[in-house]
């Protein structure tokens, strides 16, 4: 099991949840929870580690869809 938590949140400041995942990457997909696959990660802050375990915000994007230009 990783040894980090991500805390999600949409880049308008929504909470979409927390994972369990290896340490993240700007621009890598989101593939847990199954409701944000496919989102992608576009900045992050590593917090204060609790209980031995790494925690991250991690700010995400929707994916953009075939035909539609991203932000």
């Amino acid at each position: 099991m990783p040894s980090t938590t991500w805390y999600l949140i949409s880049e308008d400041g929504e909470p979409l949840g927390q994972t369990y995942a290896p340490v993240p990457v700007v621009g890598q997909a989101i593939e847990r929870p199954e409701s944000l696959e496919g989102w992608v990660v576009v900045r992050f802050e590593e917090l204060r580690a609790a209980c031995a375990m790494r925690r991250f915000r991690v700010v995400a994007r929707p994916p953009v869809s075939p035909g539609q230009t991203g932000r």
